[in-house]
């Protein structure tokens, strides 16, 4: 009998392991437009886990303080209707805890994409967000159309658009050693539904009882 519940206990030890496994590699964060979610849709993730960490950066045994974190960013939204390359996903800010700064994209380096620092941001029904930093597809880069991120993409860790930047991200977020995917609870992305002047546009914050705004007030 002994042995029989042994080896049940371990069973279930393995089970609850695989289970905590199979979470962590899930973790990522579903984003829906806060105007129109059911047509502005994004997955951003971290690139392999849900346990990723942000890389510190070192110059020989001396700490610099800065990291590097890498994240993906996939438009799930369908195209719409008669224009299949839109909405487009046109940027994606972060709130951090904290005021940094000395944050720089080091990748993608085909000068499609710019960082800004310090950028508020006024979001309907909940008043202003101060992201830490801000990427954005550079206006004019290589035409209207071609600017951001196409809809379509699978909601999967790895699809879309790669993404590393460096910066003074914190040791801990809420006292808790930072992941990649804590600095992504922060994200807000944006969308466009179309080159024309006037566009509509919407906001995508993550959907999860969590996600207040601002998350760092």
């Amino acid at each position: 009998m002994t042995s029989s519940r042994s080896a049940v206990t371990s069973l279930v030890v393995l089970v609850g392991a695989a289970l905590l496994g199979s979470l962590a590699s899930l973790s990522a964060h579903v984003v829906r437009g806060l105007s129109y979610p059911a047509f502005a849709t994004a997955f951003v993730s971290s690139p392999s886990a849900g346990s990723d960490a942000p890389i510190p950066l070192t110059w020989g045994a001396q700490a610099t303080g800065l990291r590097v974190v890498c994240f993906n960013i996939a438009n799930t939204s369908p195209a719409l209707p008669g224009r299949p390359d839109w909405p487009r996903v046109t940027a994606a800010g972060f709130e951090l805890p904290g005021a940094a700064s000395g944050f720089a994209l080091i990748a993608p380096v085909d000068g499609q994409w710019e960082l800004l620092e310090g950028a508020g941001l006024a979001v309907a029904g909940h008043g202003a967000v101060a992201l830490d930093f801000a990427i954005r597809a550079r206006p004019g880069a290589a035409g209207a159309t071609a600017r951001g991120i196409g809809p379509g993409q699978a909601a999967t860790r790895g699809s879309g658009t790669r993404f590393c930047v460096s910066g003074p991200f914190p040791d801990a977020i809420n006292g808790v050693p930072t992941t990649i995917e804590a600095v992504l609870n922060g994200v807000v992305v944006a969308f466009q539904a179309s080159d024309a002047p006037g566009a509509v546009g919407d906001l995508g914050v993550w959907i999860d009882p969590q996600r207040v705004i601002p998350l760092f007030p």
